[in-house]
């Protein structure tokens, strides 16, 4: 007899036990806890997207369904594994001592039925191998024989060619024998489980499981939000070893850590500023600003990755670019502001390129400030290589950029930014007048993600177009003025 899935068990649950047993609990008795990102539900989004290419692969196949009556998907599976056994199923569903798992494809071939599970990663990871040893020990305890398991991933190689032909997106990987040897660790892992369950909520402090293999959504529950008055050595920049060394040593706070105690530059930095309570500019910073002349452009690029291309001749994965914002400063000090945003169904990078060559390929020639240059070089090289006609000039805006970040990590810290040199963090301490947070619905990279996939939805109304395409504008117009105000407040030359 199945247990209610209340406090029974599934794979899922399982894989939370292995990144924790805290989120086990929290998951299975205190759900609401839970805050899901946005990147989270973009994430689960790419899965279901994979899925459904991954079932178009096998058009003979039948779906199980019933995602909220178990006993019935149980039921259904059993009578098409005897009434079709030529059939792939998918979402066949299998129980096996109060554990319940749905397999993602179970197709019958030659040699027997494989069991494919589907990722939307790009390759085999370490955690996929307990994935499929659940699966693999619960369909044969429940009496399934199996020829094969393998996992099938995305194969970010792959170009789509367009009219929805997908064959060749994902990769089949036979992954038998290694989970194979696996299978008997799958009753220890229940047993942990249901120990677990049965007692109180575990006493686990977060740490790299927090993150690893994917992000904890009762993370607030289990690390509330340290007072604004705390410096953590959590905030050191990259964290490392360190971190580590001083936590075992009873130093919580920055401003307790012996001078000299830290022998990374930027750390030390850190604990100065934390002592002190103020910031720190290094006048190199606008010495070095000074070097360049106007005008003076600021650029700033938002782009989208689809684990499923919907655009001919792209990749899963690819980042495509769809928005670019401009800031242009002259020497009097005055400024002005380009931009572009592709709205339309089809794909934007063309108009995106030819309208960026367009407003800053010109004689003067001036710096185009960046910040964090690999991101935006790299997607100025990558529409290079698509329009071999604007190949040139998009490549001589690659050489004018000059990348903001290392200027601000080597040369300023502030206390408020806690160990972060994003725009976003440095903004409210040079700028306070100006602020993310008062945005609309998009405030970050993530949301402008989700803006614009719903954007490229036909069934998006004129009227929440209309917001969506004011809100995405304002986003990117606030990244370049940032770094705008960044520049001018180094030039100054002091804190």
């Amino acid at each position: 007899m199945i247990r209610t899935m209340s406090r029974g068990l599934s794979k899922s649950r399982i894989l939370n036990f292995l990144q924790c047993p805290r989120r086990l609990f929290l998951q299975t008795i205190r759900p609401e806890l839970a805050e899901d990102s946005e990147e989270a539900r973009m994430a689960f989004q790419s899965g279901n997207e994979v899925g459904e290419v991954a079932r178009s692969l096998f058009p003979e196949g039948m779906l199980i369904g019933h995602d909220t009556e178990l006993v019935e998907a149980l039921r259904a599976t059993r009578v098409a594994l005897a009434e079709h056994p030529d059939r792939p199923l998918f979402e066949a569903t299998f129980e096996h001592d109060g554990v319940l798992v749905r397999a993602d494809l179970l197709v019958p071939d030659s040699s027997g039925l494989r069991l494919i599970e589907v990722k939307s990663s790009t390759e085999v990871k370490s955690h996929h191998l307990a994935d499929c040893a659940v699966q693999a020990w619960v369909v044969r305890k429940a009496g399934v024989p199996l020829a094969r398991i393998e996992l099938a991933h995305v194969d970010n190689t792959f170009v789509y060619l367009g009219n929805r032909r997908y064959d060749g997106l994902l990769k089949f990987v036979d992954l038998t024998g290694i989970v194979e040897s696996r299978l008997d660790d799958v009753p220890r892992w229940i047993d942990a489980c249901r120990t677990t369950l049965s007692g109180s909520e575990p006493d686990i402090m977060p740490g790299t499981q927090c993150d690893d293999p994917y992000p904890c959504p009762f993370i607030t529950h289990c690390q509330p939000p340290q007072p604004d008055e705390g410096f953590p050595v959590t905030t050191l920049y990259r964290k490392g070893r360190i971190v580590t060394e001083l936590l075992d040593e009873g130093i919580e706070d920055l401003r307790d850590i012996p001078p000299g105690r830290l022998g990374n530059r930027t750390h030390e930095r850190q604990r100065r500023v934390a002592v002190a309570g103020k910031a720190e500019l290094d006048s190199e910073a606008g010495e070095l600003l000074r070097s360049f002349g106007y005008p003076r452009y600021y650029l700033d690029y938002e782009t989208i990755a689809f684990a499923v291309p919907i655009w001919p001749n792209t990749r899963p994965y690819q980042k495509l670019p769809y928005q670019w914002s401009c800031h242009i400063e002259s020497a009097d000090g005055s400024l002005g502001h380009q931009e572009f945003l592709g709205i339309g169904p089809d794909a934007p990078m063309r108009a995106f390129a030819e309208s960026l060559v367009q407003k800053l390929s010109s004689a003067d020639g001036g710096p185009a400030f960046v910040f964090r240059q690999s991101f935006e070089e790299g997607r100025t090289r990558e529409l290079a290589q698509m329009f071999p006609d604007l190949a040139d000039r998009l490549l001589a805006i690659c050489e004018r950029m000059v990348d903001l970040l290392p200027i601000a990590q080597k040369h300023y810290y502030h206390p408020e930014m806690h160990g972060s040199w994003s725009i976003k963090a440095i903004l409210p301490t040079i700028a306070p007048e100006l602020s993310y947070s008062g945005l609309g619905e998009v405030q970050d990279g993530g949301g402008a993600s989700v803006a614009y996939l719903e954007l490229l939805d036909p069934a998006t109304d004129s009227a929440r177009r209309a917001a969506l395409i004011h809100d995405l504008r304002e986003y990117c117009k606030l990244d370049t003025l940032a770094m705008v105000k960044l520049a001018r407040y180094f030039l100054k030359g002091s804190a």
